[in-house]
């Protein structure tokens, strides 16, 4: 049978390899001398922790292999352009101060990342503030992490952002790093100790939205069509606008139902409602 896949150019090839994990990358060095050394040209490293079963067989030993494996992937591949970086992984006494200075370099110096998803305990990892003014960011996704200051954000093309108990060495106003999205098109916000103290632009693709607080105002959601806030108290509501594509609520509210109410009177083309109540 004709190995087709070793036919294509190395471009096609990687692109495929980056839709594996960063070990199944490394992994295919072992089929021939060309294989041996392509893996380090694919534009991704994808290591991940919290989906697999890395729990289930050798404990601690695990996580210091797999904190090793993190480090020797970034020292072989050396200075190759990463398109997507993600890294989810639980916290850990085995994470070397040589491996997050590693990582901290990478990310530092991916300025054409597209993806980054991290997902690292505060006590092992800082994220560099640069990383809010990558112009080719897409998606970026931070959860359990400390961000050294976000109060500058630029990403303009960003699409997709994703933040859960995400801290910061300054305080975070939510209001500049939306202002900072102007093409975002799916939000998620939860467990962020925040503010939004300034003006918010027009997010005129957002699509979908999901707020564990209100802590912006309610008339730049107007366009959604998948909408969910998590509202525990939220008196005193006045609507003066209509959401015009929304057809999937999800509300939690504390025995409020003069709120949902409010909410479904502006709601034309609603078809899917689900309401929690919350007896706090």
């Amino acid at each position: 049978m004709a190995d087709l896949i070793s036919s294509l150019p190395d471009e096609i090839i990687c692109y495929i390899l980056s839709f594996l994990s960063s070990q199944q990358v490394v992994a295919t060095s072992v089929l021939s001398k060309r294989w041996n050394i392509l893996w380090r040209s694919v534009p991704s490293l994808d290591f991940n922790t919290i989906d697999e079963d890395f729990w289930l067989h050798n404990g601690q030993k695990t996580v210091k292999k797999f904190y090793f494996s993190v480090g020797s992937f970034l020292v072989r591949r050396g200075d190759q352009p990463l398109h997507r970086f993600r890294l989810r992984c639980y916290p850990s006494m085995d994470i070397t101060e040589s491996i997050k200075t590693r990582i901290q370099t990478t990310l530092s110096g991916s300025c054409s990342v597209q993806i980054l998803d991290l997902y690292i305990h505060p006590k092992d990892f800082f994220l560099p503030s640069m990383v809010f003014s990558f112009k080719t960011l897409v998606t970026l996704k931070l959860k359990f992490i400390i961000v050294e200051d976000m109060s500058f954000v630029d990403l303009p093309l960003l699409k997709i952002l994703h933040l859960k108990y995400v801290y910061s060495l300054v305080e975070i106003d939510l209001s500049q790093i939306i202002s900072g999205c102007p093409n975002l098109e799916k939000l998620k916000v939860s467990d962020l100790a925040c503010e939004a103290k300034g003006k918010i632009i027009r997010l005129s693709k957002l699509v979908r939205a999901s707020i564990d607080k209100l802590f912006l105002p309610l008339e730049i959601f107007k366009e959604v069509e998948v909408l969910k806030l998590n509202w525990i108290f939220q008196p005193n509501i006045y609507l003066n606008f209509d959401f015009n594509n929304l057809v999937q609520l999800q509300l939690t509210v504390a025995l409020d139902w003069l709120l949902v109410l409010k909410m479904l009177n502006h709601c034309s083309k609603l078809q899917s409602l689900v309401i929690c109540i919350d007896k706090v």
